[in-house]
């Protein structure tokens, strides 16, 4: 039996019902019509990008919790970077990091190591010297 992927829908119903909503009362809570919060449950319309964080509070997830980024990460359109994190793309050397990241070929284990040395606080040493 295939298993599939988890849609953003159904991730999003997932943690309605954890939090103890029902579909009423969670779209009255965040201002929307709940056929549209059926629809985007049910994969047939997207998730409007400025309702993510009101949702996401209304939740209960902790921004910067690995529950925020997997709900913001799953809520992208392929192609484009999650809704919280767009605005450090026109940072002036991020587009130079990536660059860098992807010309050095980095494996996904090398770039999470990467991200641990950044939240660690540390800065890799240059071990050419």
């Amino acid at each position: 039996m295939r298993q599939t992927k988890e849609t953003f829908g159904q991730h999003l119903k997932q943690l309605r019902l954890a939090a103890g909503y029902g579909l009423r009362r969670f779209a009255a809570l965040i201002e929307m019509k709940a056929s549209n919060l059926c629809d985007i449950e049910h994969n047939r319309r997207a998730m409007p990008s400025e309702y993510l964080e009101p949702v996401a509070e209304a939740l209960g997830l902790a921004q910067g919790s690995k529950e925020w980024d997997k709900f913001f990460d799953m809520a992208r359109k392929a192609e484009e970077l999650p809704a919280d994190v767009q605005h450090v793309a026109r940072r002036l050397f991020v587009p130079a990091l990536l660059r860098t990241i992807d010309n050095a070929q980095l494996s996904d284990s090398e770039i999470k190591k990467l991200i641990e040395d950044i939240q660690g606080g540390k800065i890799p040493e240059d071990e050419s010297r």
